[in-house]
């Protein structure tokens, strides 16, 4: 029996015999329609012979696979004994020994790519071009020692070691050669693990822009306001990027992964001081919800569910550590939230498939566009200038504390040492009465 599909869609064969009895085409058009078909069938299948006689054995296709995985733990086991054999032999190469260390490694791993990339094992090669770009920070710091912008950490009395401003600056410097030398292995090498040291090194320059820029005695409290700020800028680009990035590579994933870990952290170290807003917490969850089902990352899903479960522990250990009911209710709302969605998916199709939609280009969107990542990056920032008035007052209110402190440890100290110290030897009595002449 034929489906709707093959009724809806017929045979070239019957296509071709129904616009000639209809008169679209002669019988001549019919023939060589015939004759091409028959010759572009033999063609295709002698070229397909050929390619499969020519092409070179090639390495198993992308995705979780036990390929994929042993790459992955070489690579990771490269990167290892390399920071191993550099912090353990650091000092005694001394910066120009880790330059030319440095230059050698990524010189032998871009040899390295570009020779599997050749032979036609990309993965494999795309990832021995990652490491080389991975040597980036370690040459680039080698040469700002050597010509000394980086003072040494072993001399105590520089003051600009201990300089925060300036230490960021310098280290803006690791940031830009680590993204420059990724954007342009990425031009020659379209691999989508080169995204990965571009999204890190692209967070640490957003980080170390705000140290550099930013007042260093206010950075205990609003540096974590604008560590919430830096992971919203993150995801925003990353939400730009899936819109550009080429067909089959994704380096949006990183960008995404880098800007949620950072706000995972911004969120951890801002939990102390925004007391009641702590609530929000549901509402960050259900929104990476929501943007994780219209853009299909498992990546923002579990985002959302550590972000809702980490809500939920605050409230069984925290708010109702002493209510015995929360379990029952907790559980209760889980069935509710199960109906709800099934009840959702009887009575709105529309809305599931509203969803489900993608734009002309087959690439998903977010309902409200740009508007909606960038919504969270002004929340973010709103917040950070708003903490910043009362930075300033906590500041002064750390400072005399501590000052106070420092001087009562002081007088401490002096009571101390009053009390522990040896009683002063008495003169000697002179029992003869008088001097001898």
């Amino acid at each position: 029996m034929r489906t709707s599909s093959e009724r809806d869609v017929p045979p070239l064969a019957r296509l071709i015999s129904v616009a000639v009895e209809r008169g679209i085409i002669d019988a001549t058009q019919r023939d060589a329609l015939a004759a091409l078909s028959a010759e572009l069938t033999s063609v295709g299948d002698r070229s397909h012979e050929q390619a499969a006689e020519i092409a070179p054995a090639r390495e198993a296709n992308r995705g979780f696979n036990a390929i994929t995985v042993a790459y992955s733990l070489g690579a990771l086991l490269v990167l290892f004994a390399l920071a191993w054999f550099l912090f353990e032999r650091w000092k005694v190469l001394g910066p120009f020994g880790v330059l030319v260390v440095a230059l050698l490694y990524a010189a032998a791993f871009a040899g390295v790519g570009t020779l599997l990339r050749r032979r036609g094992f990309d993965v494999a090669g795309g990832l021995a071009i990652v490491l080389a770009v991975a040597m980036t920070p370690v040459w680039a710091w080698a040469i700002l020692r050597l010509t000394g912008e980086i003072p040494d950490p072993a001399i105590y009395t520089d003051p600009l070691s201990r300089y925060e401003p300036y230490i960021a600056t310098r280290l803006i410097v690791l940031d830009l050669a680590t993204i420059g030398v990724a954007l342009v292995a990425l031009r020659r090498v379209s691999f989508s693990v080169l995204g990965a040291p571009i999204a890190v090194a692209l967070v640490a320059l957003l980080l170390h822009l705000g140290q550099a820029l930013g007042d260093p005695r206010l950075s205990w409290y609003i540096g974590p306001y604008y560590t919430c700020v830096v992971a919203c800028a993150v995801i925003a680009i990353g939400y730009a990027a899936e819109h550009r990035q080429p067909p089959g590579e994704d380096y949006a994933f990183w960008l995404y992964l880098a800007g949620l870990v950072t706000l995972l952290v911004g969120y951890v170290e801002v939990w102390s001081y925004i007391g009641r807003w702590r609530h929000a917490l549901p509402l960050v969850a259900a929104a990476l919800v929501t943007a994780s089902l219209y853009l299909r990352r498992r990546t923002l899903l579990v985002a959302g569910g550590i972000a809702a479960f980490g809500y939920l522990g605050y409230l069984a250990f925290d708010v109702f550590r002493r209510v015995v009911a929360l379990p029952i209710a907790l559980a209760a709302l889980g069935l509710l939230v199960i109906v709800a969605t099934v009840w959702m998916q009887r009575r709105f199709p529309k809305l599931v498939d509203r969803v489900s939609r993608e734009d002309a280009a087959g690439v998903k969107t977010l309902p409200a566009g740009a508007l909606a990542v960038l919504g969270p990056l002004a929340i973010a920032f709103t917040a950070m200038v708003f903490a910043g008035r009362e930075a300033e007052e906590r500041t002064v209110e750390r400072e005399w504390r501590n000052a106070f402190y420092e001087r009562r440890a002081r007088d401490q100290v002096r009571t101390l040492r009053k009390r522990t110290a040896p009683a002063p030897t008495p003169a000697p009595v002179d029992t003869t009465g008088g001097s001898r002449r």
